[in-house]
């Protein structure tokens, strides 16, 4: 049974396809150049459409929009078009690969799959880089840049492995 985890910004997403806590594959897909939502969706989608593991994913959990912005950091405009591409990946993504799409609440995740959510005094990519990096040897899918520099997009895939490790029934 595959899990798909996704972490979608207009950006950037990350995405990571478990088995039984196995990290078959993860990554991201950069989406910065593509200028409408539908856009944006058409290629995460034909992106995901190639993977070998695709037809075997019995779940999506993707990380819940908005859950991170209680710190009133962002402007409403993004969080709208964050919102309404969202909406649009999932929709499209229980339309095209029949799946049941759950949206889950990242901290609730982060608990789940850590024990705890997060540290005090440290930064939420930080702590979730840091617990990842403790149970996985991710060298082989980590990014750098042209510089040589682990490239920060990582932690959006990180963060979608987090959703992919996610257990509803551990949770319910």
């Amino acid at each position: 049974m595959v899990t798909l985890g996704l972490d979608a910004s207009t950006t950037c997403v990350g995405y990571a396809f478990t088995q039984d806590k196995k990290i078959l594959d993860m990554g991201f897909i950069d989406i910065k150049k593509e200028k409408t939502p539908k856009d944006k969706v058409q290629k995460v989608l034909e992106f995901l459409n190639k993977s070998s593991y695709i037809d075997n994913v019995f779940d999506i959990n993707i990380e819940d929009n908005l859950s991170g912005f209680a710190g009133g950091r962002t402007s409403q405009q993004v969080i709208i078009k964050l919102a309404k591409f969202n909406a649009i990946l999932c929709f499209m993504l229980e339309e095209m690969f029949e799946y049941n799409v759950n949206s889950i609440n990242p901290m609730t995740a982060r608990k789940n799959v850590f024990g705890k959510a997060r540290v005090k005094g440290k930064k939420a990519k930080e702590f979730v880089q840091e617990q990842v990096e403790k149970m996985y040897n991710t060298s082989k899918w980590c990014k750098h840049t042209t510089r040589g520099n682990w490239d920060k997009r990582n932690i959006d895939m990180y963060d979608g492995l987090v959703m992919s490790l996610f257990e509803k029934k551990a949770w319910l």
